[in-house]
């Protein structure tokens, strides 16, 4: 093992071994980790672990035991040191040379940061042992809810970074930038530093507390008593600011703080802290909904429910990558249901790729079923001394992790319930002191004593409904307000994941292999059952494994991109959409705009498709064309209609001049009639195309029977009949792939007279396998007859060989 050597400063200790106890095998970890993950990692869980039903015959009893960590390191004399754990899952025994630093009884819970000073126990080398116990029932764990099943190790292990930090006297032990901006004057902007400054040392330090960024500096007197611990707060103004505006609307300008405290000359220690000038603001209005504002502008939130790795084996390169598929959709936001993340990683990557975040607290601590305490109806299960007490250092500690961040514009502090009213008073005196962006009190459409009405609904649905659904229902889940999590259910991914994920024995007929990999809901949403049922009202009965995948992808891109356009064709009133979920924490059929494989699923391209910054979309409501822009300036464009009859022959044309304003969505072309495919083109002044859309347009809408709608669904009694795309004739389509620098340009032609419907484009490796982080530029598109297309392929630098393939609903590759 290698050892740290430790200087004035801050050190991260990642090098660790971990054993059962009792066992005399060792492994070798990269802390953080959950114990499973490790064991993953190493290769003792078993090759491919989560794939077909693998995960549900792993021995959970081996983490009954406690698992032991240990690291050394060496450190330099004449300093003071402190030990720093950012997160421990769940219960620790923590020792330094065999002398006890804290003990389960007392040192629990996963969101708590941990000081220890180690001064006088320190040598030159040091052996650190965390002795970890998992969470019981009852404990107040991060967790998953119903999205995937429980980790089997219940997150047990050193979760987040451990940090050796080291000073002759005094620790600058955080430091918090609270950005001042006036919207109406973006000229000028404060910010207000306060650092929290703690003296070390047996006697009392006189020196300053410097700081420095771009364009300015500080510098403030400060004396501290022996062991005092004192708040320092400096207001400065910045002429000229570089503003942050997420990516849609702005470039997310961000600045860098370096505080020291010297003293005598020398540097103590010193921190440095990234953060982003702009003002977000939120306000209910006379509807009850909830607007939000950065920098003065109202915008549509429209975001993805973000989950970790069921192990938390996420890299920095993997969140990164996720990240940029969020970009890459046009989505603005991340919801962040739990406090995700071994370190800062993913906030930071939204910081810098423009990208605004939700946090809140989970709703597992609100149902027994889930925590595993008592249930009180409205508030959940955290009703005693103890587990408020834990909930309020929860927290604390979290309101200063997140504060920096930019991208965060709001906290929820419940999702399915609200606080009870004296955890939530807890709660709101530490927001009152410590931040500044908007409080929530829960994700549901519920209002609390100190939070006021929340301005968010949560009524569903979780489960298939047809596109039309999004602009004919005005009571659930329809486009109206704030819908902080909802979405069609099962996004089933590509075929190639879907045979990983299954096992290739069990494709056909749809078996107990496949709902495994569905929800682990005990109500619904844990079978394919509603899948079939959909893919055959729809489309007619799937006759085997790869048309229930085409079938499946069609309902996927047309439900999940009517969405989140429903959502665009009715701003003002519609002010924030969440697609349930963004990613998966396992292989997964449902709930995902891309696989645990990092591959899209046919709703990631719907999205993207959705969420062009201005863009034509049809409004299954009253069977018209419309225009849409959320942020872009007005501009004067070019929009084209052309209707399609079922056999592929041109039957209507139209083109029109229009003014897209931003936030005001205009009717372009009257209402289409019959059964048919609308193909819509968006041209600007220079006569280039910006934007395009393809619809399968039914005759008729379906038919819901609303009498029956519950939290998760709303059933169709009668379903829309688009059998007619199954009867598509054969379409020849010439492919050729160009290399270019990052990828590929894919070049597509429909050499025939027959609409080529849901092309799909792979990029590939030598085994045939999907290539996983891959962003297209289009994908799961549709080319009328005669129709050109460029599409282009950026592959991850370090790739392997890569090969692009072709694949559709109805194609004869040339």
């Amino acid at each position: 093992m290698l050892a740290v050597s430790c200087s004035s400063g801050i050190h991260r200790l990642d090098k660790w071994t971990m054993h059962r106890e009792g066992s005399e095998e060792y492994y070798h970890v990269n802390v953080p980790c959950t114990v499973a993950g490790a064991l993953n990692e190493a290769g003792a869980l078993g090759p491919d672990v989560l794939g077909q039903t693998r995960y549900l015959v792993i021995d959970k009893s081996q983490f009954d035991s406690p698992w032991i960590f240990t690291t050394t390191f060496s450190v330099k004399p004449g300093l003071r040191h402190i030990l720093r754990f950012n997160s421990l899952g769940y219960r620790a025994d923590i020792s330094l040379n065999g002398t006890t630093l804290a003990s389960a009884d007392t040192t629990f819970g996963v969101f708590l940061v941990r000081d220890f000073d180690i001064t006088d126990l320190a040598r030159r080398k040091n052996t650190l042992e965390v002795r970890l116990h998992r969470a019981q029932a009852g404990d107040l764990n991060m967790g998953f809810v119903d999205w995937n099943p429980r980790p089997v190790d219940e997150s047990m292990g050193i979760l987040g970074n451990v940090e050796l930090i080291s000073t002759p006297d005094v620790q600058v032990a955080s430091v918090l930038v609270k950005p001042e901006l006036d919207p109406d004057q973006l000229s000028r902007a404060d910010i207000l530093v306060t650092a929290t400054l703690i003296n070390r040392s047996d006697h009392a330090v006189s020196g300053f507390l410097k700081g420095e960024y771009e364009g300015g500096s500080f510098s403030e007197p400060v004396s501290l008593a022996a062991g005092e611990s004192r708040k320092v707060t400096v207001r400065e103004q910045i002429d000229n600011p570089r503003i942050w505006w997420s990516h849609e609307m702005g470039t997310p300008e961000m600045y860098t703080l370096t505080v020291d405290f010297e003293t005598g000359g020398n540097m103590s220690h010193s921190v440095s802290t990234s953060f982003g000038i702009r003002d977000i603001r939120s306000e209910v209005d006379a509807a009850g909904h909830r607007q939000f504002y950065l920098n003065g502008k109202p915008f549509l939130v429209k975001a993805g429910g973000w989950t970790d790795d069921i192990f938390l084996q996420d890299t920095p390169e993997r969140t990164r990558r996720q990240v940029e598929f969020v970009r890459d959709m046009g989505l603005n936001c991340i919801r962040f249901e739990n406090i995700w993340g071994k370190d800062d990683s993913v906030y930071e990557i939204c910081d810098r790729l423009g990208i605004l975040a939700l946090v809140g607290w989970s709703c597992q601590w609100e149902w027994k079923i889930y925590c595993g305490l008592p249930e009180t109806p409205g508030v959940g299960c955290i009703n005693t001394p103890e587990t408020e007490d834990l909930a309020v250092r929860y927290f604390h500690d979290q309101l200063i992790r997140l504060y920096n961040h930019p991208s965060i514009i709001g906290w929820l502090t419940g999702s399915d319930f609200i606080p009870n009213p004296r955890l939530e008073a807890r709660y709101m005196e530490l927001y009152d002191e410590m931040e500044y962006r908007p409080y929530i009190c829960s994700a549901k459409g519920l209002a609390s004593e100190y939070g006021g009405p929340s301005g968010m609904k949560m009524l569903g649905p979780y489960e298939y409904v047809g596109p039309d659904y999004w602009y004919l229902d005005n009571q659930n889940g329809g486009a109206y307000g704030f819908n902080t999590e909802t979405g069609i259910g099962m996004n089933i991914p590509q075929l190639e994941s879907v045979r990983r994920m299954v096992g290739i024995d069990h494709l056909w007929p749809l078996d107990a292999n496949w709902n495994y990999h569905c929800t682990s809901s005990t109500t619904d949403m844990n079978s394919t059952r509603i899948a079939l049922e959909t893919t055959t009202g729809l489309y007619g009965a799937p006759a085997g494994f790869r048309d229930f995948i085409r079938k499946a992808h069609a309902l996927d891109y047309d439900g999940t991109r009517a969405m989140f356009e429903s959502f665009r064709c009715h701003v003002p009133r519609a002010t924030g959409i969440v697609q349930w979920m963004l990613n998966s924490a396992w292989p997964s059929l449902y709930w995902q705009l891309y696989d645990w494989y990092m591959v899209p699923t046919a709703g990631y391209f719907g999205t993207k498709k959705a969420c062009q910054p201005v863009q034509l979309v049809f409004n299954y409501g009253d069977r018209c064309i419309w225009a849409v822009n959320d942020v872009l300036p007005e501009a004067e464009y070019t929009a084209v209609l052309r209707i399609y009859g079922a056999d592929s022959r041109l039957l209507r044309q139209e083109e029109k001049a229009i003014y897209v304003r931003p936030r005001e969505p205009q009717k372009v072309f009257d209402a289409i009639k019959g059964a048919c495919f609308a193909d819509l083109e968006l041209r600007n002044a220079a006569g280039e195309t910006i934007a395009d859309n393809f619809y399968c347009v039914p005759a008729t809408q379906n038919e819901y029977l609303w009498s029956k709608s519950d939290w998760y669904i709303t059933p169709i009694g009668k379903y829309s009949d688009l059998s007619f795309v199954t009867s598509l004739p054969v379409a020849s389509v010439e492919m050729q792939s160009e290399p270019v620098e990052g990828g590929f340009d894919v070049l597509l032609v429909n050499a025939s007279d027959t609409i080529a419907y849901q092309v799909i484009l792979k990029a590939v490796d030598d085994s045939g396998e999907l290539l996983p982080g891959v962003l297209w530029s289009d994908n799961f598109l549709s080319l009328v007859p005669g129709e050109r297309k460029v599409v282009r392929c950026q592959i991850p630098a370090g790739t392997p060989a890569v090969s692009i393939s072709l694949d559709g609903w109805n194609i004869q590759k040339k």
